[in-house]
């Protein structure tokens, strides 16, 4: 309903309107009244009414400094001016303060209703005309979310060249020229898993993924993307002698985004090295991964690749020496909460690092124990075994392939004991992924049925499409882009546009009546979208099918 608010000075008059306009059968609700322009104003600004009708001649505040006040205070305020007045430098105020209407008393019930129903069609036109204003503007920052994640992805996977890096970058309005580069990867949610059962997208995780697009949309040296589902990138760009402070500049505003909950151990952060060209970014990269690897072993939510001692291991054997990086983790090595974290939330390609790392942060010297090892190993045979009892899956075979001679053979070195480990972690995470994999298919396929069925809708969002997938719409979102290869948006707005060339095709029907019928209230956006996407309007469109035929 459209509010309202009755501001007129004369008792007589004010119930008199009041009485005669049946408010709530003409879509109105009257929220609040007053005397005078004093009076009013407070009570329009804590009413928030839609429209004012006001005196304009009024004791201690006029109709016009009202209505030029309450403008200002309640953006959008639509105004009526009833006057008895006959005055063209009243009206002409008025029409400067953007009143409006302006009627002359006596005005007649019949008059008034007249000029209320056309407020009210001119605002809600103004309003639809808005929400699809906003609607346009958020599916158009989620084709440029996609799109600038796949060039992200292209460009660190090393799958274009650099003449293709830069004709797309160009294409996106992406400004990546510069003299040095560095990457970041953070997690907001470190233990986030898997899984793909419901989880409610944390109040804090959307204010903090706001508060961290709106800081790099206004960073010209820093773009955003989206990594994986549980993951993001950063393109670091600048100077070769400002390279490194542009980084940690960057690293201290994501920290302080982060770090607003004291207590939070949730997220991570990795820093990769920094490199001289855009074709080398991919080592950049490549040095991020590594050091976002170590966030099951590291204890503290920011690592720089740098930072790491490089553990290397020429021979088989480890470096005698003590590795700086090691000394500084403060865990029980042994813990199995550790190995169950990396067998929930680990990626396949970071299990042979993991196992590496995991083992020589345990200690050399004791694992030049045969007794030890042998401990070391059932210790992760165990806590393997149980993960995939977890998952409901069936180990008799794992179990049977680990005889006595396999176990004893495993146990021979530090070598042989990290090899074991690495081979049924992996195996343990191709279950753990085949098995999300199948829930991930029936989540895609409930969504899939659900937009196929319901495309037609208006009212269809990415929202709701998750909650009948029973997911939040975070990792609905990510799922989707990631598995189907194109956004929600994306997506739904092919299956109108295909449905709508259908009905060019195959009717009569005017496009006011196929955007009705696909879902767009708005004829005019239903038009722009078509053209937008197929390159014609519909008009040009059926024309030239017709001429085809």
């Amino acid at each position: 309903m459209l509010k309202i608010f009755l501001a007129e000075d004369e008792v007589v008059v004010r119930e008199t309107i009041k009485r005669m306009i049946p408010w709530e059968e003409l879509g109105f609700e009257l929220v609040g009244e007053a005397a005078d322009g004093e009076m009013a104003l407070p009570l329009l600004i804590r009413q928030q009414p839609d429209l004012l009708i006001t005196d304009i001649k009024m004791p201690f505040m006029d109709g016009l400094t009202l209505a030029r006040l309450a403008k200002k205070e309640i953006p959008g305020l639509k105004v009526v001016i009833l006057s008895g007045y006959d005055d063209f430098n009243y009206a002409k105020q008025a029409i400067g303060i953007g009143v409006e209407d302006y009627l002359l008393k006596p005005i007649t019930k019949n008059a008034l209703i007249e000029r209320l129903s056309e407020i009210r069609s001119r605002y809600e036109h103004e309003k639809t005309q808005k929400e699809y204003y906003e609607k346009f503007q958020r599916e158009m920052q989620a084709y440029e979310k996609n799109s600038s994640r796949d060039f992200f992805e292209a460009l660190v996977g090393g799958s274009m060249d650099m003449m293709e890096v830069y004709k797309r970058a160009e294409k996106l309005g992406l400004d990546i020229v510069a003299e040095a580069y560095n990457v970041l990867i953070f997690t907001m949610n470190c233990d986030e898993d898997f899984s793909g059962q419901r989880d409610e997208y944390s109040s804090w995780e959307a204010e903090s993924l706001e508060l961290l697009e709106n800081f790099f949309a206004g960073h010209s040296s820093a773009m955003l993307f989206r990594s994986n589902i549980f993951s993001y990138g950063v393109l670091l760009k600048g100077q070769r002698e400002t390279i490194e402070e542009n980084t940690r500049a960057c690293v201290d505003e994501i920290r302080k985004i982060l770090s607003r909950q004291d207590g939070r151990r949730e997220w991570f952060l990795a820093v990769g090295q920094s490199v001289e060209r855009l074709s080398q970014i991919q080592k950049s990269y490549h040095t991020a991964s590594r050091a976002f690897s170590q966030r099951y072993l590291y204890d503290e939510n920011i690592l720089y690749y740098d930072e790491m001692e490089t553990m290397e291991h020429p021979g088989g054997q480890a470096e005698t020496e003590d590795n700086a990086y090691l000394q500084k983790v403060d865990v029980n090595a042994l813990n199995p909460a550790i190995l169950q974290k990396f067998l929930s939330n680990g990626l396949q390609e970071e299990t042979e690092n993991f196992v590496k790392d995991y083992f020589y942060a345990i200690g050399q010297e004791p694992m030049e124990s045969l007794v030890f090892r042998n401990y070391v190993i059932l210790n992760v045979r165990f806590s393997v075994i149980s993960f995939i009892k977890g998952l409901g899956c069936d180990t008799n075979e794992m179990e049977s392939a680990d005889t006595e001679e396999v176990l004893t053979e495993s146990g021979k070195s530090m070598e042989s004991a990290i090899a074991y480990a690495e081979n049924v972690i992996s195996r343990a995470i191709t279950l753990r992924d085949q098995n999300s994999g199948n829930k991930n298919r029936s989540i895609l396929k409930t969504a899939v049925d659900f937009i196929d069925s319901h495309y037609m809708e208006e009212d269809i969002s990415l929202n709701t499409v998750a909650n009948v997938a029973n997911v939040s719409a975070n990792h609905f979102s990510a799922l989707f882009s990631q598995n189907m290869g194109q956004t929600f948006i994306e997506y739904l707005t092919t299956l109108r546009m295909n449905k709508a060339k259908e009905l060019l095709r195959c009717t009569g029907m005017r496009s006011s009546e196929i955007a009705g019928e696909i879902g767009y209230k708005d004829a005019h956006y239903f038009s722009y979208l078509f053209k937008k996407t197929q390159g014609m309007t519909p008009s040009d469109y059926r024309k030239a099918r017709e001429e085809k035929a």
